[in-house]
């Protein structure tokens, strides 16, 4: 097994689950899921309670669509709902970074948003300011290990892992 350092941050990256293509409002913010999409999620908290690391941490955006995908990781891991506005798909790279810098110490994070901005994140974590190399689908996680103090270009791909 990996021996993780002081210094070492896991992040797992979460795009939230299949989504409605439209929302009763007409506004993207409020779409919510499909039923694929509540798969999804429930599997992806299967996953990451068996995990190791196991998230200490999990954040979601504000959106329906990915509390609806953080909610069956919060009760797989025994946690309250924690919301964070800097995941919202309007909110920038440089939100999500300042997120992770301020998470930083809190050990293994799970964080629920969006794409582009979760495939930019993962990116910047292991390659700097490039692109993702197949983009981040929905209800896939990217699980970065971060080795240090830098964030950007810092981090290592674990792996990804999606419900098929």
């Amino acid at each position: 097994m990996f021996e993780r350092g002081r210094d070492t941050m896991d992040v797992y990256v979460i795009r939230h689950g299949k989504a409605e293509q439209d929302s009763q409002s007409g506004l993207d913010r409020d779409r919510v899921l499909k039923k694929k999409g509540h798969k999804q999620a429930e599997w992806i908290a299967e996953q990451l309670h068996t995990r190791d690391p196991k998230p200490a941490l999990v954040l979601s955006s504000p959106y329906p669509r990915a509390k609806e995908t953080a909610a069956p990781i919060w009760d797989a891991l025994g946690m309250h709902a924690q919301i964070d506005d800097r995941l919202g798909a309007e909110r920038s790279l440089s939100d999500m970074i300042d997120l992770l810098h301020d998470a930083r110490g809190s050990g293994c994070v799970a964080i629920i948003g969006h794409n582009p901005t979760c495939a930019r994140l993962v990116s910047a974590l292991c390659n700097g300011l490039t692109t993702m190399p197949g983009g981040h689908r929905t209800g896939e996680v990217a699980h970065v290990r971060i080795d240090g103090d830098e964030l950007i270009g810092g981090g290592s791909l674990i792996e990804r892992f999606r419900m098929e």
